[in-house]
């Protein structure tokens, strides 16, 4: 590839980013941006828009020439430039995998509930995201088969949540679960900026965070009504704008203030723990994000994985080890 054809992939990927950024920050500003915004479905995946507007149709007319050269040099490396991306997002997945040799029993009970994050929206692999990779993993050492029952659902809020959780199956599951992997609370981020996109401030977001709190604490005695002993995960929020929007401050400090809220209520219940997320996804690159721009694709999902697994591993081995003794002592 010649330096000039280089060049001119840098210049049309800066507009890509360029466009994007520009894209978001006139819906944040224009009334349009708000019917736009307010009128789409529940679920945040669809948070950042594609930045297309009607004035490009009269200056593609004008520089149709340079719009062909462009898409002669764009066809020609698209397909090799994914291919890549793929390869590196498998060697990333391939690492944690190989990089864990906890033996696994075959009666660990592990459940995940959640939002989109632990459904694996963004997943091309279509392998549930960071829950595939961490059941991947420890079904590579474990004795027989072992499953993580997923209840991921896209879009869900805390409140919705609240209401899944009195849902007879995912009941019944949690009440017989060792481990409980838990992601909540972007999508009621997502709703304080989808109502006040107009008119957003840093105060609109610490108004909620009163009931966000409510909630959380709600869910934790939930699932502790259900049962008692199991150890709760609870994975923070990452900021999904960070890559185009990182000289906003605020977007990064209400992140900051609601994973703070996670960790007290974290603190307040017995075995539990928060599991950091924000750093995993500060200066990266847009192969950490799926094509929406906003949730991980396989590459971001295999490094909120290798951080999971670095918590809940030693929860795994205690209760391995607690059930090897009950087992001595029934034997006795």
């Amino acid at each position: 590839m010649s330096s000039m054809q280089l060049i001119l992939l840098g210049v049309i990927h800066m507009k890509k980013k360029a466009l994007i950024a520009l894209g978001f920050l006139f819906l944040l500003m224009l009334p349009t941006g708000a019917w736009y915004i307010t009128s789409m479905p529940a679920d945040s995946s669809d948070m950042i828009p594609s930045a297309v507007s009607d004035s490009q149709t009269e200056q593609e007319e004008q520089d149709s020439s340079q719009h062909s050269d462009e898409n002669i040099l764009s066809s020609s490396t698209e397909e090799p430039q994914e291919v890549f991306d793929q390869d590196i997002q498998e060697a990333v997945q391939d690492v944690v995998l190989e990089s864990r040799q906890l033996s696994v029993q075959s009666d660990l009970n592990m459940v995940a509930i959640g939002d989109s994050l632990t459904q694996g929206v963004g997943d091309s692999s279509d392998n549930g995201g960071y829950v595939g990779i961490v059941e991947q993993s420890l079904q590579n050492n474990a004795e027989n088969s072992f499953h993580i029952k997923n209840y991921g659902k896209r879009g869900n809020r805390t409140e919705q949540l609240l209401d899944r959780l009195e849902n007879p199956n995912i009941s019944e599951s949690l009440e017989s679960a060792d481990t409980i992997l838990l992601t909540i609370g972007a999508n009621d981020i997502m709703k304080i900026l989808k109502t006040n996109v107009t008119d957003l401030h840093y105060e609109d977001f610490t108004a909620e965070s009163d009931t966000y709190e409510n909630n959380l604490e709600e869910i934790f005695q939930t699932i502790r009504e259900k049962n008692e002993d199991a150890f709760i995960y609870l994975i923070g929020i990452y900021n999904p704008f960070n890559m185009y929007f990182s000289n906003i401050p605020e977007l990064n400090q209400i992140i900051t203030d609601w994973n703070t809220i996670g960790e007290e209520v974290v603190e307040e219940n017995d075995n539990a723990a928060f599991i950091p997320i924000y750093d995993l996804f500060q200066q990266v690159d847009e192969s950490y994000y799926s094509d929406d721009n906003f949730h991980p694709s396989r590459r971001g999902y295999a490094s909120i994985a290798d951080r999971v697994l670095d918590y809940i591993e030693p929860g795994i081995e205690s209760y391995q080890e607690d059930s090897t003794a009950d087992e001595e002592n029934q034997n006795e």
